[in-house]
């Protein structure tokens, strides 16, 4: 019985996870124009169908609709922003905001680290190490995310062997989205034949996912 139940879980839990989650996406993009779509769908629908009454529907309606219009905007928007004149408009737009103090600083943070995550150039971790942390004699897993700073590595010592300093991102787990940002040279790194996706599968998992070619 314990088993039966144990695979029931296995089977269920990945989709239920995965259905709660994009659920959770859809709400976060559509309820702050819900109210106003909701508006108009029912006085574009009092012309033929009475969506009053029919109010699960009528929020269907209104989120597919908010669906479409973000990924119509966001595509069109990413369009314009390869044209000389729009590009020309966004960076006064830009210039405008890094004038407005605080919002300057709140802007510029989000907008660096977008860039980051989004860039087509360079994946945003390259590798997987086993990294020396939280003791010198314990390793972890870590994603190298590049070469540290100048600054960093002008004011650090070197290591006996010259090699360059990283920045790893030492994931925290079950939730990976949190974690350390460890400075350490490139000789105290072992470089692992692991996935970016299967390393997040075994934080996740808290050691219990294997990789496939370790099953």
């Amino acid at each position: 019985m314990r088993k039966n139940l144990l695979s029931g879980l296995i089977i269920l839990l990945p989709i239920t996870i995965t259905l709660w989650l994009i659920r959770f996406f859809i709400d976060v993009l559509t309820n702050p124009f819900l109210g106003y779509v909701q508006n108009f769908v029912l006085f574009a629908s009092d012309l033929r169908l009475n969506l009053s009454n029919h109010q699960t529907l009528l929020i269907f309606i209104s989120r597919t609709l908010i669906l479409i219009l973000l990924f119509s905007f966001v595509f069109l928007l990413g369009y314009l922003g390869k044209k000389i004149f729009f590009h020309w408009f966004v960076k006064k737009i830009h210039l405008l905001i890094l004038r407005i103090p605080l919002i300057n600083s709140i802007y510029k943070a989000c907008k660096d680290i977008i860039s980051a995550v989004f860039s087509d150039d360079e994946k945003m971790f390259s590798r997987v190490v086993a990294v020396p942390f939280p003791f010198k004699d314990s390793r972890t897993l870590g994603l190298v995310a590049g070469v540290a700073p100048i600054e960093i590595r002008n004011k650090l010592p070197p290591s006996k062997t010259n090699a360059p300093m990283k920045v790893i991102f030492i994931a925290t787990s079950p939730h990976p989205t949190s974690g350390f940002l460890l400075l350490t040279h490139e000789d105290q790194l072992i470089n692992l034949d692991i996935s970016l996706e299967d390393a997040f599968k075994f934080l996740i998992s808290c050691g219990i996912y294997l990789p496939e070619s370790q099953k």
